[in-house]
């Protein structure tokens, strides 16, 4: 699995959602969503809105998961 595809999968499980049950709200099959866990493909930009929404987060959370505590202090910072 790569970054993004543990991030979906945990999310997924949090969820309780099967990969069909995800793949049905996205209009997709249940082997996309198998090969975006797996790394073996991901998704298409245009799923990445969808799937965010899905979760209830971010993409930039769905991308690189949960926002890390020292990021909200270190990176502002950095960019003033």
């Amino acid at each position: 699995m790569n970054e993004f595809g543990n991030n979906l999968y945990r999310l997924r499980k949090l969820r309780g959602w099967t990969q069909q049950e995800l793949a049905d709200q996205l209009g997709v099959t249940n082997r996309s969503v198998s090969k975006w866990e797996t790394g073996e493909t991901l998704p298409e930009t245009g799923q990445l809105l969808p799937l965010a929404d899905a979760f209830g987060v971010t993409v930039d959370e769905l991308l690189r998961g949960p926002k890390a505590p020292w990021r909200r202090h270190i990176v502002p910072k950095i960019l003033q």
